[in-house]
């Protein structure tokens, strides 16, 4: 299947690789199914694209490269809509916003994207005051952080 891309232009994904949003993402009800695209091996970065609307693409990364530290609590009601059943089932990625220089650049610890790996259901859940929402990814550049 072929998709329009905000990074790399046109592309064929596998209808398997597709990732549905289990309800709406905030500010974005129209974009309900996304793809991660990496912007290249060693990178620590994807492009969490939208296939219903070419202009909606995050940069998202690993948390956890951020801070191995990091750690939420979900809802049984999230675990429900996102039919997780075990912590193995899950990948957590964080908006980044990138600034100049690359060190100012910060990531949404506040606001992850939960998905559930079998399946690929996605939410984007919103944490109490726990996180910031603009903490520095400081000298990440390569997979694994520091």
């Amino acid at each position: 299947m072929q998709i329009e891309t905000d990074f790399f232009g046109t592309i064929t994904i596998e209808p398997s690789e597709i990732i549905t949003f289990a309800s709406e993402l905030p500010g974005f009800p129209d974009a309900k199914q996304f793809v991660l695209l990496p912007f290249g091996e060693g990178v620590p970065f994807w492009s969490f694209q939208s296939i219903d609307q070419t202009e909606c693409a995050f940069i998202v990364t690993n948390p956890f490269w951020i801070d191995p530290d990091y750690v939420f609590e979900l809802t049984d009601s999230a675990k429900e809509q996102l039919s997780i059943e075990e912590t193995a089932q899950v990948a957590v990625y964080t908006t980044v916003t990138l600034r100049e220089p690359f060190q100012e650049s910060t990531t949404n610890l506040r606001a992850p994207f939960v998905m559930e790996t079998k399946q690929r259901l996605a939410k984007q859940i919103i944490l109490e005051d726990t996180y910031p929402n603009r903490q520095k990814i400081g000298s990440l550049t390569e997979v694994g952080g520091r």
